[in-house]
Formats: C-alpha cells, sequence, structure tokens
C-alpha cells in the first residue's frame, strides 16, 4: 500500500511545484502570501523580466564567477588560464574537417593498408603459446646456466609485457600492441626459429594428406612453399617466396653457421610479419 500511494503521490507533488512556481512568476495574477522567492511577482521586486533574464544568462556563459572569461571549448583567460570549458554540446568539440580527414586517409594509404592499420589487433597471449606449440615450439624447454632464455621461458616471463590480464585488478588482456609487448613478441619469435626449422617437417598442423616437409630444401637449400605458408597461416606468396630465398641469398657463401643465423631471422621475420599485421 506504500509503494502504491508513492506511485500516486510523486507526480502529484511534481505538478503541484509547476503550479506553485507558474503563480510566482505570474504577473496578472500575483501571489500575495509572501512564500514566492525573491525575485519572483510573489516576492520582492516582481517577476524577472526576459531582459533580466537574457543578461543574466549571458553573463553566467561569459564569466565563471570569479572574474575570469570564458570561452567555449577552451581555456579561461583568468588567473591560471588552465581551466577547460567544454562545449554544451556533447558533439561539438574536437570535430575535424571532412577534408582533414580524407588528407589523413589519403597519407595512411589505400584501402587495403588503412583497414590493416586500423583494425589489426595483437594475437591473444594463450592463442600465442597454441600456436607456437602447433609450429613445435617446447614451451616448457628449459636454457642451459649462462645461455639466453628459451622461446617457452619468453614467453612464460613475459606476460606483462605481452598484457596478459589481470583478474585481481579487474584489468582485461589488452587488444593492441605496445612497444614491450610488440619487442617481447619479436624476442619470441626469433628464439622459436630453431625449433620450428627443426621440427615443422614433424608436426601434425603442418601436414598436407599425412605428410609435411621441411623448412628448406636440403638440396638447394631454397625456401619451401608448404612450410612457409604453414608459419605465416596462410597461403604463401610469389613475393613471399621471392623474400625468403633472397634473405637466404645474404649468408656468406661456404658459412654454415652465417647460413644458419639467416635461416633463423627469415623464420623470425615472417612470423613476426604475419602476427602483427606488417
Amino acid at each position: 500500500m506504500k509503494l502504491t500511494t508513492m506511485k500516486w503521490a510523486t507526480p502529484t507533488l511534481f505538478v503541484a511545484a509547476v503550479l506553485a512556481v507558474s503563480a510566482c512568476a505570474d504577473p496578472v495574477h500575483p501571489n500575495t502570501t509572501g512564500d514566492c522567492p525573491p525575485g519572483t511577482s510573489g516576492g520582492e521586486g516582481g517577476a524577472p523580466s526576459a531582459t533580466t533574464v537574457a543578461s543574466t544568462v549571458a553573463s553566467s556563459t561569459a564569466s565563471t564567477g570569479t572574474g575570469e572569461s570564458v570561452t567555449p571549448g577552451g581555456l579561461t583567460t583568468g588567473k591560471d588560464g588552465n581551466t577547460f570549458d567544454h562545449f554544451n554540446d556533447p558533439g561539438a568539440s574536437g570535430q575535424k574537417d571532412p577534408f582533414e580527414i580524407l588528407k589523413e586517409r589519403a597519407q595512411e594509404g589505400p584501402p587495403e593498408v588503412r583497414s590493416r592499420l586500423h583494425s589489426c589487433t595483437k594475437i591473444p597471449y594463450a592463442s600465442l603459446g597454441t600456436f607456437l606449440t602447433s609450429r613445435g615450439v617446447n614451451l616448457n624447454a628449459a636454457s642451459s646456466p649462462g645461455a639466453p632464455k628459451t622461446a617457452g621461458e619468453l614467453y612464460k616471463t613475459g606476460t606483462d609485457a605481452l598484457g596478459v590480464a589481470r583478474f585481481d585488478a579487474r584489468e582485461g588482456e589488452t587488444y593492441f600492441h605496445t612497444t614491450a609487448g610488440a619487442t617481447k613478441l619479436f624476442d619470441i619469435f626469433v628464439q622459436a626459429a630453431p625449433e620450428i626449422i627443426a621440427n615443422i617437417q614433424n608436426v601434425e598442423d603442418c601436414k598436407l594428406n599425412g605428410t609435411s616437409k621441411p623448412m628448406f630444401d636440403a638440396t638447394t637449400g631454397a625456401c619451401i612453399y608448404e612450410s612457409l605458408s604453414c608459419i605465416m597461416a596462410r597461403p604463401a606468396t610469389d613475393d613471399d617466396m621471392a623474400l625468403c630465398n633472397l634473405m637466404l641469398a645474404q649468408a656468406a657463401k661456404g658459412n654454415q653457421a652465417d647460413l644458419t643465423t639467416k635461416r633463423n631471422i627469415t623464420v623470425a621475420a615472417f612470423l613476426s610479419a604475419a602476427n602483427t599485421c606488417e
């Protein structure tokens, strides 16, 4: 019963308040009870004129009340000049000229480039671990004393840089690359490259009709299409193949150590490009 009474009483009180204000502001039928606020027809000085109201609004718009003049959407010009006065229209502040936006889009490149620039997100932490494992990386491998950390160790100790969710702080995983995150990702790919080269021929995800191929041809040393496609998770193009072989050609002739290094760098470069929208 109390809830029902309040439900009907609230609109009634509101209507009564509106009528009371209207009576106080009515110059034809002034309120003489003495309960109107000053400046209205029932109080002191009568009803405010339209000129007075307009003047008051203009005054409050042009001043902060402390002698500071305000420019809507800008800083005050008073004592400190560090108070931002927002536009009343939320959509009015910060709008760019359409032609300026068009110039920015033109500088970013054609649509296929712009779409990758604005829509590409980083690979989620869990997905990165799954991908590395599926390409032959042992995330539980430990490094020897004094040796660089393995890809698995970098992956497991790089959670903060890679933007992993912190549920205790109610923070979700970041969906964009940071400088620290991208650097850590590149480090992981560099360390993972030797494992991928050694194991890619045996991983199930890189087999086609039950068979798979090595990363590089045993006779010519050239990049193999199927394996390059597998590490990028998309079909390799002619340009991909040409670039892959060009990078290998930079190795010093007859220097097996330099060739191994170039192979590792090549695989890491393609892994990075495929997973950072480059």
